[in-house]
């Protein structure tokens, strides 16, 4: 894997995102298709073009299923900088895991990237995400617009084969548009996680700050999270090694980083970690699972009883 032209505060591969503005999205712009309590639906996708008829300036046709995660309306944001990989993990050129992670694999990614020197690695909060994927200026409903394009970002191409699958206000490429990711919960995302504070996650467990979420659309319309935007999040549960290898999640995790002033001076130990990063990303990019990415970074078993 190439290092890519980066911010001289960032590891190689990320860009920098700073500033504040307003994100989310109005719920009233998806076209929706209901799908619950109806005893038969034969391809409610063929219904789409009938719903999206019936809203103004429509993002995206959206097949309900019955259950309806919480769509980020608009609110203000305001971040310190941040570093965040410019395409999604494991990066330009590779294809996405294919077994992808449940809530016990982000655990056991955020401790090892706790426990060991990647540079500032870590997941990225869900503001982070959201802002830059959305942008903190433009605030797009979607990664490279205001609504769905169907050529862009194909799901069954490499990481970053279609350029304009991008926000070119922040740099990064295919979040949200493909898969949904990992992230942790800050209090600023918490309080206006739902419309009616406090938010409940799975199991109705109150949302608290530093809970792992998954933040983002998929490019499938027919799902529980509002398709093909940043603005949308919902969670798996209580992390817990029960099925953690046989979960079959396609959310995949959303890298950040602390900027550093050490990597535009190449600092040695900078260096020397940017090779164990790239060492460790490889396994996930030759085998294309999580779980032998996982595996090797704790020498063993990542999930007890895994194959």
């Amino acid at each position: 894997m190439a290092a890519l032209p980066t911010d001289a505060r960032c590891p190689p591969g990320m860009v920098f995102v700073s500033g504040g503005g307003t994100v989310g999205v109005d719920p009233s712009r998806f076209a929706v298709v209901h799908t619950r309590g109806r005893p038969t639906v034969v391809a409610p996708e063929a219904e789409c073009p009938a719903a999206l008829a019936t809203v103004d300036d429509p993002v995206a046709c959206w097949v309900q299923t019955d259950l309806v995660d919480p769509v980020l309306r608009p609110r203000a944001v305001t971040l310190d900088g941040f570093c965040v990989d410019r395409h999604p993990f494991p990066g330009p050129g590779a294809r996405y895991t294919v077994d992808g992670m449940t809530a016990w694999d982000a655990q056991v990614l955020r401790d090892l990237l706790a426990s060991t020197s990647l540079g500032g690695r870590r997941l990225c909060t869900a503001s982070e995400l959201q802002v830059a994927v959305a942008g903190p200026i433009g605030n797009r409903p979607i990664l490279y617009g205001p609504r769905h394009r169907p050529e862009r970002c194909p799901a069954d191409a490499p990481i970053g084969q279609d350029p304009l699958c991008t926000n070119p206000e922040t740099g990064v490429f295919e979040y949200a548009a493909v898969h949904s990711h990992w992230v942790e919960a800050d209090p600023a995302f918490v309080a206006a996680a739902c419309d009616r504070p406090p938010c409940l996650a799975a199991g109705r467990r109150a949302l608290t700050p530093g809970m792992l979420v998954v933040l983002g659309g998929t490019g499938r319309r027919q799902t529980r999270q509002a398709p093909l935007t940043p603005h949308t999040w919902h969670d798996h549960g209580r992390p817990a090694p029960t099925g953690c290898d046989a979960m079959g999640h396609d959310d995949q995790p959303a890298i950040c980083a602390t900027p550093s002033p050490a990597w535009g001076r190449h600092d040695a130990a900078m260096v020397a970690a940017e090779a164990r990063w790239r060492e460790w990303v490889a396994v996930a990019r030759e085998t294309g699972r999580m779980d032998r990415f996982l595996d090797h970074g704790v020498g063993g078993r990542s999930c007890p009883g895994g194959e």
